[in-house]
């Protein structure tokens, strides 16, 4: 039997601590609000420091392989010049697309069919009413600060894997002298981002 629409009201989960949970919740969701707006600028930023590192080195590593005489030595320096290219330039357009919003839109677009927001998909596994459940996980659907609440903690886990990824594959192509490490960070981020989904923080930013 699904539980009624006012089942997850918190007075009837936690009683008389209720009042002061959602008070607290309201509290957050301001703090959450002001996070993902600030964030938006703090991710713009290190998205740029990525991609001009990734230039920058690859300018260094230009003018070092004309030094070398050894034609090998060259093979190997240039071994990672186009990836390195492409992830540097690719995260500088990605910075100001999200700085100026269109990539946001972009991403959202294109990341939207992708199997993920699994978390989302496990709510409807408890027996309660498909209603409730969309309130959940939509936070223009919430009527109580809880449910709000509840996906912005989401939405950070979604932001934080997010970046863990971008900086993973960063580090990889960057670095690439670590690869075990840096695959390990690279699954547990694509884990991250498939249970709390790619997307699920973009649209708080905008």
């Amino acid at each position: 039997m699904a539980v009624s629409h006012s089942s997850l009201r918190l007075e009837n989960l936690f009683g008389d601590m209720a009042n002061a949970l959602e008070a607290w919740c309201i509290e957050f969701n301001k703090y959450a609000t002001i996070y993902f707006k600030s964030i938006k600028f703090i991710f713009v930023l290190i998205l740029l420091i990525c991609g001009i590192l990734t230039l920058l080195k690859l300018r260094g590593i230009y003018f070092k392989s004309r030094l070398i005489s050894s034609d090998k030595d060259v093979d190997m320096t240039d071994l990672l010049t186009k990836p390195r290219l492409i992830l540097g330039s690719a995260y500088i357009i990605l910075a100001f697309g999200i700085l100026f919003n269109y990539f946001i839109y972009f991403l959202i677009w294109a990341l939207e069919p992708l199997p993920d927001k699994l978390i989302f998909s496990f709510i409807p596994l408890i027996d309660i009413d498909p209603y409730i459940t969309n309130r959940i996980t939509d936070i223009n659907a919430a009527i109580y600060p809880h449910e709000k609440t509840f996906y912005y903690v989401v939405a950070m886990f979604s932001f934080f894997f997010t970046l863990h990824l971008i900086l993973s594959i960063w580090y990889f192509i960057y670095k690439s002298k670590h690869p075990r490490g840096t695959m390990f960070h690279l699954v547990i981020s694509v884990s991250g981002v498939i249970i709390f989904g790619f997307t699920t923080f973009m649209p708080l930013m905008l």
